[in-house]
């Protein structure tokens, strides 16, 4: 069988392609990892043939690219040892929110806890062993809001990927 348009290269085999650079890649007119080839063997085994995308196919099939799933037990770990910081690996967003407001809560507590200090002649000051109870909070929040941002990261990219008609890992 000769390939149409391409009578004087011989036969072509069913199903061996080349890229789409040309009929003979470097001038070549035969595979050379092939078996057979030029100098004896098969020779039809090593023939060049030109590639076709499929019909209706304009170039390359389309990649998916799927990101990576987060852990939760991870999530966990790393708040739990880290706080606030350890839920960068979850979310940025929440991380930098939690990060706004636990500072906002220490420096609104500070200025209370010194203006009632200032009205009570220092009485007030005994708030201040109060304060790290704010870190203690975030810590709290940030253990809640990284596990369950690792667990909703997981279900919309679940959702994404069945919708494009995927199916996740491991699945």
């Amino acid at each position: 069988m000769t390939h149409p348009g391409h009578e004087g290269h011989g036969q072509v085999i069913q199903g061996a392609t080349v890229p789409p650079h040309g009929a003979a890649p470097h001038g070549r007119e035969y595979d050379p990892f092939a078996r057979g080839g030029p100098t004896g063997g098969a020779a039809p085994q090593g023939a060049v043939q030109q590639w076709t995308p499929a019909p209706g196919a304009y170039g390359p099939p389309p990649m998916v690219v799927i990101p990576a799933q987060k852990s939760v037990g991870v999530a966990f770990v790393l708040t739990f040892f880290f706080g606030v910081l350890g839920m960068f690996y979850a979310t940025v967003p929440g991380a930098l929110i939690l990060i706004g407001i636990t500072l906002a809560a220490i420096v609104l507590a500070t200025i209370l806890i010194g203006v009632l200090s200032v009205l009570t002649l220092g009485y007030g000051a005994v708030l201040f062993g109060l304060v790290p109870f704010i870190g203690v909070a975030a810590w709290i929040t940030s253990i809640i809001w990284g596990c369950l941002a690792a667990s909703r990261h997981n279900e919309r990219l679940r959702a994404q990927l069945a919708q494009a008609g995927h199916r996740p890992p491991g699945c």
